[in-house]
Order: structure tokens, then C-alpha cells, then sequence
């Protein structure tokens, strides 16, 4: 009644050895290329976050250069009122005050406005941005020449990163 019927001859398909063999192979090109982009991305977010430092430690050295440029433009000394710490945003001029960094103010946190897209300390998504100015006078016979530092600080990956910006401003008028 039941005819023996050959399996094998009807059997199409993989088997579970050439299955395995398969997703080794597959594995083996996908975990470098897997590997690849996460590094490219690690990489991409490490330049980002360069670059974003290196624009804020700019910005702050061209925010001392407009404040000495006011003074001049108000009849004062090239250095008046500029030689300490600093905490300085984008708009900071003398009718703004600009704040002198107390030591709880030296560690405080950039703040992101997304509207405008500037960094200030009052208003927006907090950063992992920290700047500090540092203004002082050279030790040369002229008193004619104020360094400004700008050190940007942040934390990528667990590692501290730093970039440092230095201007020497001269009283050349």
C-alpha cells in the first residue's frame, strides 16, 4: 500500500551544516563593516565637538578684542577693567557687564539656544562645554600687550579634552 518513496530524491533545501556555514561567512562581513561604522561615528561625534570647541575658544578671544576696542572708543586705556578671569558670551559688552568668573562660575556649563543657535550661560539646551577667559598683561617695559586665553573644556568618551586659544592684544593706538 505505501510504496517506499526515496527521500533524499525529493529532499531541496540547506542542511543545517551548510546553514551554519553561511552565517559564519555572512558574520565574518558583517562584523567588520559593522565595526567600521561605529568608529566612523565615534569619530565624526570627536571633529564635531572639535570643531564647536575651537569656534568657542575663538569667540571668546574676538569678545576681548571688541571689549578693548570699546574702550578705546570711550576714551579709556586699551586694558581697563580686562585683566582677570573671564565668563564672556557672544554679546558681552560693557553695558552688559561682562562678569567677572567667581570660582563657582569657572566650572559652569555653556548653554545651546536651538533658535538661534548661539551659546550663552542663560538660556537653552545645556552643553558639555566649559570656557574660561584668561586675560593678563606681559611683563614687557611698554605695558602695551594683554594675552588672552580662551581654554574650551569638555568630556568625550570619558576622556577630558581641552583646547586652548592664545591672542596677545597690543595698545597700538
Amino acid at each position: 500500500m505505501f510504496k517506499h518513496l526515496d527521500i533524499k530524491k525529493f529532499a531541496k533545501g540547506f542542511t543545517l551544516v551548510e546553514t551554519l556555514v553561511a552565517l559564519v561567512i555572512l558574520s565574518f562581513g558583517l562584523i567588520p563593516t559593522l565595526s567600521v561604522i561605529t568608529s566612523s561615528i565615534n569619530i565624526s561625534k570627536i571633529i564635531r565637538n572639535n570643531l564647536i570647541s575651537a569656534n568657542l575658544a575663538q569667540e571668546g578671544i574676538e569678545v576681548v578684542r571688541s571689549l578693548r576696542d570699546a574702550n578705546w572708543f570711550n576714551g579709556s586705556n586699551f586694558n581697563n577693567e580686562l585683566i582677570g578671569i573671564w565668563r564672556v558670551e557672544w554679546d558681552t559688552n560693557w553695558s552688559t557687564n561682562p562678569p567677572q568668573a567667581t570660582t563657582a562660575e569657572t566650572n559652569l556649563f555653556l548653554r545651546l539656544d536651538l533658535a538661534t543657535g548661539l551659546y550663552n550661560y542663560t538660556s537653552g539646551q545645556t552643553t558639555f562645554f566649559k570656557r574660561l577667559i584668561t586675560v593678563s598683561m606681559t611683563a614687557n617695559a611698554c605695558n602695551c600687550e594683554m594675552v588672552v586665553i580662551s581654554e574650551v573644556t569638555w568630556t568625550d568618551f570619558r576622556r577630558t579634552r581641552t583646547i586652548v586659544a592664545e591672542s596677545h592684544l597690543f595698545n597700538w593706538r
